[in-house]
Order: C-alpha cells, then structure tokens, then sequence
C-alpha cells in the first residue's frame, strides 16, 4: 500500500511558459507571467520568443523547431500568427532549392525580441515591488489587515 504525503504536489513550471515570483512574505508569494496581445490573441509570450532567438541562431524554422522539440508546422504557424500580428514581419523565410532556404529575423523582429526581455524585467521589478509591500500582501493573508497590527 502506497502512502500518501500529506504535502501537496507541486505543479512543474511548463518550460514555456516562464512564471515569476516576488519574495515570500511568510507562507503568501505574489507571481505571474507576463505576455503581450493584440486583438485578444498572443503576439509575445515567452515560448514564441524562444522561437524567434532559435530562428536568428539557427537560421532556420526548422532548425530552430527541432532545437525546441516541438514540430515544424507548429513553429511555423506560431511564426505565421505572431508576423500576421505584428505592424511588420518579425520572420523573413526564403525558399529551399539548390542552396536550400532558410529564415531570420527582420530589424522589427530583434527588436521586438529585446522589448519583451525589457518587458520581463520590468515585470520582475513590479514583483519585488509588491512584495515588499506589507500592507498590500497583509489583505491576502488568512488573517487578513490585522496582520499589520502585531
């Protein structure tokens, strides 16, 4: 017979899907995750970030999707929604033949890349930032504002 631990099983963090975390204040912990959308569907995430670095190393979609461990088509579609979203393409793919294609990212793409990484870390700061505020986490505590009176 198997014997249950009484700890709750932690959840994994889904490697694209980046979670942050302010600091603990007791057993409370603020966190999220940060992406950008435009009409109600995902421009900028974390995983198709990853995708448009892989693709500027790799040099291609498919490279860049076999690196990831995720299939070329679904590489290729994130590439096609996320360029479709954006006010220019953020991936150039040229066609294969005698010296076979390839893709890259466009001025618009790198930067995009670096405003989502600025993004990232200005997000992590509002986390330590609140976190740091007592009388904010002090409503979230079980004991709720009466926390701040001891």
């Amino acid at each position: 017979m198997a014997v249950r631990s009484s700890k709750p099983k932690l959840r994994k963090p889904h490697p694209k899907r980046q979670s942050f975390e302010g600091t603990p204040i007791g057993d409370l912990l603020v966190g999220g995750r940060v992406w950008v959308e435009k009409d109600g569907r995902t421009y900028l995430a974390w995983g198709r970030v990853a995708l448009l670095e892989r693709i500027e190393q790799c040099g291609s979609i498919s490279a860049a999707a076999r690196s990831m461990g995720i299939s070329y088509r679904h590489a290729w579609l994130l590439v096609e929604q996320t360029n479709a979203l954006a006010p220019a393409p953020l991936v150039v793919a040229q066609k294969g033949g005698k010296k076979g294609g390839g893709a890259s990212l466009t001025q618009e793409g790198k930067q995009a890349v670096q405003g989502f990484w600025r993004l990232v870390e200005k997000f992590k700061a509002f986390l330590r930032d609140v976190s740091e505020d007592a009388q904010l986490i002090a409503f979230f505590s079980p004991q709720g504002p009466s926390l701040l009176n001891r």
